[in-house]
């Protein structure tokens, strides 16, 4: 019978224990967070107050942050470094930051094999083999930007890609520049749309936003994860950034 009260008074010695390390590490976690919050309700004054310093000292405050936060990740650095340089423009910061730190390389040209797949979605591979050959230092510079328009619309799944990141990757990202590209990504579009209606296949979703900002998208994320695989395959992947996991 003593035995078993002992057994309970350290039973509820441990539970008290228990009880306090939770408190004290949700109280930790509450004052983080309200530290946090007045850490970003300071800087908010600084930038109104300030806008031409804060700018200034903003984009290593961002990478100091990241280092602590990633470590030496050599992907994510060289995203930060492009989201800071022009894609801050036209793309929220969450949508830079990897799922992992690791990101996949380019496939392996025989991981991909259209003999994978059928119907219209096979025939439209295969045109998309004749659109692009392999030799891609022959193309002229509408084979190019259709390469790039359509490897990083499909590249971003899903989510698809920003208008301004494909002005960009295409050389024409400033000034009246800026519309030619627009007209480039349009003319691109209804050119590969076409190809892949002869084929039966729709290919693209319909572009959703304005200007810098407008987002477009392959039809479903399955056939954007095909074409993924396709574009990564090709020899002229290096003309497309950096892919994300496979």
């Amino acid at each position: 019978m003593k035995q078993t009260m002992e057994t309970n008074k350290n039973d509820s010695y441990y539970m008290k224990n228990k009880e306090t390390e939770l408190m004290e590490m949700n109280a930790e976690a509450l004052s983080t967070k309200k530290k946090n919050e007045r850490f970003l309700e300071a800087l908010k004054t600084l930038s109104d107050q300030d806008p031409q310093s804060f700018s200034e000292i903003a984009p290593e405050l961002l990478q100091r942050c990241a280092y602590y936060w990633r470590g030496s990740d050599p992907f994510f650095s060289t995203k930060l470094n492009s989201w800071l340089s022009y894609d801050m423009m036209w793309k929220p910061f969450g949508e830079i930051i990897p799922d992992d730190a690791n990101f996949s390389k380019r496939i392996e040209s025989d991981a991909f094999d259209i003999k994978m797949y059928s119907g219209s979605t096979k025939a439209l591979l295969e045109s998309l083999q004749n659109r692009f050959p392999d030799d891609f230092n022959q193309w002229d510079a509408s084979i190019r930007n259709q390469f790039i328009i359509l490897g990083m619309i499909a590249m971003g799944r899903e989510k698809g890609e920003y208008q301004g990141a494909l002005v960009h990757r295409l050389g024409l990202g400033s000034g009246d520049v800026r519309i030619k590209g627009s007209n480039v990504i349009r003319a691109a579009k209804i050119a590969l749309a076409r190809l892949a209606k002869d084929n039966g296949a729709d290919l693209f979703s319909p572009a959703s936003g304005h200007g810098v900002e407008r987002v477009h998208k392959i039809s479903s994320a399955k056939l954007a994860e095909t074409i993924e695989r396709f574009v990564l395959s090709h020899s002229a992947s290096v003309l497309l950034p950096p892919p994300r996991s496979l």
